[in-house]
């Protein structure tokens, strides 16, 4: 196996994991009770902080 091989493999692995943990942040996040409004960075990336 070569280096490039490996570290692409290894960059995947890790983006997958780091998929699976956040997943479920998300789905919580966006199923909270309360309305974040605008200044919610996750649910409104493009909006400019206050």
């Amino acid at each position: 196996m070569s280096v490039t091989a490996y570290l692409i493999g290894l960059v995947l692995v890790l983006l997958a994991i780091a998929c699976v943990v956040a997943t479920p942040l998300l789905v919580v996040h966006a199923r909270t009770e309360h309305d974040h409004g605008p200044d919610c960075w996750w649910c409104h990336p493009r909006l400019r902080r206050r």
